[in-house]
């Protein structure tokens, strides 16, 4: 049994795509909508009978094109920066060499070299920030899909008790 994905449930409007695990039923749209991000616990299958699926399975990955629009807006400034900090550390990495090189002031070096340091502090931040911020984006994902799960939970709930002449 292979234990790379295989199927994919076809959503392309959705941030995260849903890895079917050999043996599984491919789960409907409106499952993989309302469970975005969700991880099953251990030794969790879908309906009696199906395989567990392999250790570490890959139950959701990005689906980059939506992933990357939706970003984007809170991305913008952390990559910015962190190409700033690039430029900016390249260029002063070629002034310390030069300076070095061509035997100039020992202060000028070491005011080079301390503007170096600062700019790869603050390119790391950037790059750390940037995680941060994707991280955040899957919590508001699965976050929102617990909330739509919810909704549509009750309002099926409602549904139910109507059908039967129940009120609530």
């Amino acid at each position: 049994m292979s234990t790379m994905p295989t199927a994919q449930t076809p959503a392309e409007h959705l941030p995260l795509v849903f890895q079917t695990p050999p043996g599984w039923p491919t789960p409907t749209l409106e499952w993989v909508t309302m469970h975005l991000g969700w991880q099953p616990p251990p030794g969790w299958v879908p309906v009696a009978g199906c395989p567990h699926s392999p250790p570490r399975w890959p139950f959701w990955v990005r689906n980059d094109a939506v992933w990357a629009r939706m970003a984007r807006p809170q991305l913008r400034a952390a990559r910015r920066n962190l190409w700033a900090g690039i430029l900016l550390c390249s260029l002063a990495a070629g002034f310390t060499v030069y300076g070095f090189a061509a035997h100039t002031d020992v202060a000028a070096g070491v005011v080079v070299a301390l503007a170096l340091l600062t700019m790869s502090v603050k390119t790391w931040q950037a790059r750390l920030a940037i995680r941060a911020i994707e991280a955040d984006l899957l919590v508001s994902v699965r976050d929102a899909a617990a909330r739509l799960k919810l909704e549509v939970d009750r309002a099926h709930y409602e549904r139910y008790l109507r059908s039967n002449g129940e009120s609530r």
